[in-house]
């Protein structure tokens, strides 16, 4: 309660000091004016009287403004906790041999929940000169300069749709890229 009480403190505070410079604003503009000017062409325009009434009249509506912002946030829920995506009821994985060096081998079909990453990863038992490379597209991957290498037993997380979304190569024929992801049923 006491955040709400200093919320709308605040809120009060910054529109009457809004209101306030606006008025002192004008009336230094009305002090500068030539002499001959009416002492009631001084005053505060009906406008900014307008603004300062209004602005009066809302003090009593902040709390509530708050309350139905409070309450709103409160209800709102998000599967599976804080935030984060449910937990996984499995895993998928699979392998792609690559059976010759230079040559492109697109991962199979498996479709990837919201929320969770796939990991490619070079087998560990691979040769030890083996480097496996991960891009979109089949040009990419057999192209060092423009795939994502993976090391011996190093892995690379995406966080995509599909599995097919990736193609891999080796230097090394008979290295293997491993693919796995939670699933969900």
């Amino acid at each position: 309660m006491a955040e709400r009480d200093k919320a709308s403190q605040v809120a009060i505070g910054v529109s009457a000091a809004a209101a306030i410079t606006a008025a002192i604003a004008l009336s230094k503009k009305a002090k500068a004016a030539p002499p001959g000017i009416p002492e009631e062409a001084i005053q505060l325009p009906q406008e900014l009287w307008n603004l300062i009434i209004a602005i009066a009249n809302s003090i009593d509506r902040v709390d509530t403004d708050l309350d139905s912002v409070i309450d709103a946030i409160k209800s709102l829920s998000l599967e599976g906790g804080l935030g984060w995506p449910p937990n996984a009821e499995g895993t998928r994985s699979f392998a792609v041999l690559c059976v010759a060096a230079a040559t492109p081998y697109q991962a199979s079909d498996m479709e990837i929940p919201d929320g969770m990453a796939l990991l490619i990863k070079s087998s560990p038992f691979n040769a030890i000169a083996s480097v496996i490379f991960v891009a979109r597209t089949p040009a990419e991957c057999t192209n060092p300069n423009s795939a994502w290498p993976l090391a011996l037993n190093e892995s690379v997380p995406y966080f995509v749709k599909n599995a097919n979304a990736f193609f891999v190569s080796t230097n090394v024929p008979g290295s293997i890229a491993v693919f796995t992801a939670e699933q969900r049923s």
